[in-house]
């Protein structure tokens, strides 16, 4: 089993520290967006897609990056960062994968510390986040995530 999650992570890193919890736990390989000609992705037997969310969507690169892929394997999971925490902010990032015929196994966004205009001036909300609730529930998302890939290619 090999999975590898995509991350765009630009302002405070918070999605690739949920990335990189997750890697402690499965059989998975984390790379930046800016990284990917590294790596071939058909090899892969699940991708994963993560970023902050903005403006309740994720990173329109990563967005755009997902409709343009041609060598996408045929599971997926999708994770975020937000401000929120709310899983349906991960809607979009679904659809356009299910519109490309690849199952998603699984979704999960956690809160995490948001800078964002108004929020800045606070010094934020959600200070201290992801925490170690969070990297645990990311981690647990993880195992289920390996596990719906293995049914899925023994069926």
């Amino acid at each position: 089993m090999k999975l590898l999650a995509i991350v765009k992570s630009k302002h405070l890193g918070n999605t690739m520290q949920i990335a990189e919890a997750m890697a402690e736990m499965a059989p998975l390989s984390v790379a930046d967006m800016d990284d990917l000609k590294y790596y071939n992705i058909s090899e892969y037997d699940a991708v994963g897609f993560g970023s902050g969310i903005y403006f309740g969507k994720h990173d329109k690169d990563l967005l755009e990056y997902v409709k343009k892929a041609a060598n996408l394997p045929e599971y997926a999971f999708v994770f975020s960062t937000s401000g929120t925490g709310n899983v349906k902010d991960n809607k979009t990032l679904i659809k356009l994968l299910e519109e490309k015929n690849i199952k998603v196994l699984g979704s999960f966004c956690c809160k995490a510390l948001d800078q964002f205009f108004i929020f800045k001036l606070g010094g934020g909300i959600n200070k201290g986040r992801p925490d170690e609730k969070d990297f645990d529930a990311a981690q647990a998302f993880i195992q289920d995530v390996v596990k719906a890939c293995e049914a899925e290619k023994n069926n």
